[in-house]
């Protein structure tokens, strides 16, 4: 009997063994699913990272984005400035020509007032000349005759 127990107990031994066995080897396939488990976060961890790291240059590029964006406003604001200033200039300026303008035209028109008055004056002058020339030389000429 004894070794018919010894044989039950060295079957059992045997299965437990075997089952030991298999469960060492589904031990062994959880920490190869695991270690894969981990290799998988590992990776998500890094592009997470990697996705914090794209976000950060992101928001870096969009805060240099806004600072070149207010430059630019600044610049337009200023060449607003500038062309405000230049408008203001340039009506000055207009202004100041077409008061020249306006002034050089009434000196003009006071010149031909005097001009024509002078002319006419000269046109009377040689109108009265000619007739007392030609009265002179009708009386020479009667003089002549007598």
């Amino acid at each position: 009997m004894s070794e018919k127990l010894l044989e039950q107990i060295f079957e059992e031994l045997k299965n437990m063994n075997n089952r030991i066995g298999g469960l060492e080897q589904r031990l062994s396939g959880f920490e190869q699913r695991f270690s894969g488990l981990e290799q998988r976060f590992n990776g998500l961890e890094q592009r997470f990272g990697d996705l914090e790291t794209g976000q950060k240059d992101l928001v870096r590029q969009f805060t240099h984005f806004e600072a070149g964006q207010k430059d630019l406003v600044k610049q337009v604001n200023g060449i607003e400035i500038e062309l405000k200033e230049f408008r203001t200039e340039t009506k000055t300026s207009l202004k100041v020509i077409q008061t020249g303008q306006q002034g050089t035209r009434e000196e003009m028109t006071q010149r031909f007032k005097e001009v024509k008055h002078t002319l006419n004056s000269l046109e009377s002058d040689i109108a009265l000349t000619f007739q007392k020339t030609a009265q002179q030389e009708l009386e020479l000429n009667r003089i002549k005759n007598q």
